[in-house]
């Protein structure tokens, strides 16, 4: 199996540095400009499924790195980025004057933290590694598969992939109009590529 791994192009709300998971927002121009530099590699891939977050701006940058493939998107739930709640659409300044005493505490313990009304990150990372052992053990050996989806979202399945465990999140970051590869053979799993540019395509 191989499985490319996608982060949706830019957004306003990227732009503008703002903590957003749930938030369902299109992608921008320059992320539009992105999504076609890596349709010019993708258009070369042969791929048996695509599968993305249901959020609008992964679907968005899937419909275009995947135009004229005749594949029909699958959309998950599964695969959006955590919950910020209350704290949607914020910048961390604004957070620190707003919730100063839950943001202290959400750095100091950042892994069991439930944000208001949001997700905690140990749920968080539970529903992804869910989600990708789901991917895995549905796709057969042979085929390829792309998925498009979000920062944190391929941060936790990068450290699922690797044995990171819950400590390595940090230590991944998943850029933009970049590809990362994974391919996993009898069990076996290879990081083939990370944050790969695709501008000379």
């Amino acid at each position: 199996m191989k499985l490319y791994l996608v982060r949706h192009g830019q957004t306003d709300m990227n732009k503008e540095k703002l903590y957003y998971g749930w938030t369902d927002c299109p992608i921008n121009e320059i992320g539009i400009k992105q999504a076609q530099t890596l349709y010019g590699f993708f258009k070369n891939v042969v791929c048996d499924k695509v599968i993305t977050s249901d959020l609008k701006r992964s679907v968005e940058t899937a419909e275009i790195i995947t135009k004229g493939k005749n594949i029909v998107l699958d959309k998950r739930k599964e695969f959006r980025e955590l919950n910020f709640g209350l704290w949607e659409g914020k910048h961390y300044k604004i957070l620190q004057q707003e919730y100063p005493e839950a943001f202290e505490q959400w750095g100091k313990d950042w892994k069991n933290f439930c944000i208001p009304e949001g997700e905690a990150f140990f749920a968080f990372y539970e529903r992804i590694r869910k989600a990708l052992e789901q991917v895995i053990k549905e796709t057969a050996e042979e085929e390829t598969v792309i998925l498009v989806t979000h920062n944190g979202v391929m941060s936790v399945m990068l450290c699922v992939l690797t044995g990171a465990g819950y400590d390595g999140f940090w230590k991944f970051f998943l850029e933009q109009e970049t590809y990362s590869l994974v391919s996993v053979t009898k069990g076996h799993i290879a990081i083939e590529k990370i944050n790969c540019p695709v501008k000379n395509f």
